[in-house]
């Protein structure tokens, strides 16, 4: 299903394309570090990067796979329009990906949903996150694709919890959510 109107969101680069450094951005201090380096000959299928101000369900910012063909570098925004998600569980947690394309490149102007990717990517996609933390012994379990209606319901629910919880400690953040919200912890 087609969304009526694309929305289009600045995404901060954390990861570059085809990068095998796991950077970390910390909201207290505003900083991206590296976190670790991947521990197989993964990387990174496309640009990821997150939304300042929507706090997902695992405690950090909502990410967002960005497609381009160009590699962006570490907190650069990106213009982006979502064409939809991807469902996450990591380590027991939610971990939704926002997916999109480069909005301000005419070669991606006619994509406006997961149907115009090529199914390939999207396979690509998400045989990355169903292994790349296997060598570091980590439980992910990725769930199903999903449009940019419920892409967007998802971006506005995050936003929604950074304004109330954004300044919570994660842990504290966690602590609560897994309390008030357990189906959104496995």
């Amino acid at each position: 299903m087609k969304y009526d109107r694309p929305i289009k969101i600045n995404v901060v680069i954390e990861i570059p394309k085809n990068s095998n450094v796991k950077y970390e951005y910390n909201r207290t201090n505003g900083q991206i570090s590296v976190d670790r380096i991947l521990y197989g000959p993964s990387v990174y299928p496309e640009n990821y990067g997150f939304i300042r101000d929507a706090l997902d369900w695992d405690g950090d910012e909502l990410d967002v796979l960005v497609i381009a063909d160009q590699s962006f570098m570490p907190g650069i925004e990106v213009p982006t329009r979502i064409l939809g998600a991807m469902t996450m569980v990591d380590s027991g947690e939610s971990d939704t990906k926002l997916i999109g394309v480069i909005d301000c490149d005419p070669r991606f102007k006619d994509y406006n949903s997961l149907d115009d990717l090529p199914k390939h990517k999207l396979h690509v996609i998400r045989d990355f996150f169903e292994t790349y933390k296997r060598l570091q012994k980590k439980d992910v379990k990725v769930g199903d694709f999903k449009d940019a209606e419920w892409a967007v319901k998802e971006l506005e629910e995050c936003r929604q919890l950074m304004s109330k919880y954004g300044k919570m400690p994660k842990e504290d953040f966690l602590a609560k959510m897994k309390k008030e919200h357990p189906e959104k912890y496995c």
